[in-house]
């Protein structure tokens, strides 16, 4: 690598035929599966020429990026390898991913969304569902009722994690509670009940606690 950046410093004309021979190589080593070798020298055909398009091969530095656990580098390259690839569900999955990595939840949502219009396969719902109470419940946290029920409706919706479809309906409860719609407020917490036969008493305890306010507040109503 060294001696292509002599050989361009010494003579700028050198550069279309360096990054010829560079682009061959990295070609050669992408077929090969050497990984390692051809994220190297596309990087190094970057570095000569920033504005080349690798086309495809932006998944491959993507993927690389993703395993080696930067994030950041990982999102430009989907992003741009999508362009090519536009109906790669795995690779939206990932960028989702690289995003939630990023702590930006609401790319992640949108990324999810939007794959789940081509591909409505369980591995993205599933994702899709945990984001979208991570968002609901943060929203909720924040006091914007509105937008977090947005989201918890979308968990309740797509009914998966169904670990979370019982914390997403005593949110919302919460929710109609705090807004004195107290007939929607039962039916969460009935609902609460309802899914929540065995497992998880705390949150049966509180949503039991809630509906016995509420029926003593409507019993001297």
């Amino acid at each position: 690598m060294k001696c292509f950046d002599k050989l361009i410093a010494k003579d700028p004309k050198w550069k279309p035929k360096v990054l010829e021979k560079l682009i061959e190589e990295a070609e050669k080593s992408a077929k090969k599966r050497k990984t390692f070798t051809a994220v190297m020298i596309y990087s190094k055909i970057l570095e000569i020429d920033p504005g080349y398009d690798l086309k495809d091969k932006n998944i491959l530095m993507g993927d690389w990026f993703f395993d080696s656990r930067e994030y950041e580098k990982s999102i430009n390259f989907y992003i741009k390898g999508l362009e090519y690839d536009n109906k790669n569900g795995d690779v939206r999955l990932k960028l989702a991913q690289s995003y939630i990595s990023m702590d930006d939840l609401v790319s992640a949502y949108e990324v999810l969304k939007e794959a789940i219009k081509e591909y409505s396969n369980w591995r993205l719902r599933y994702w899709l569902g945990k984001i979208s109470f991570k968002l609901g419940e943060k929203r909720f946290e924040e006091g914007n009722y509105e937008s977090a029920e947005l989201y918890l409706r979308e968990v309740i919706s797509l009914g998966i994690p169904e670990i979370l479809v019982d914390d997403a309906y005593f949110l919302l409860g919460d929710i109609k509670f705090s807004q004195e719609q107290y007939e929607e407020a039962k039916e969460c917490y009935h609902k609460v009940l309802e899914i929540n036969k065995l497992a998880k008493p705390r949150i049966r305890k509180e949503a039991e606690e809630i509906l016995e306010i509420i029926k003593n507040m409507e019993e001297k109503s």
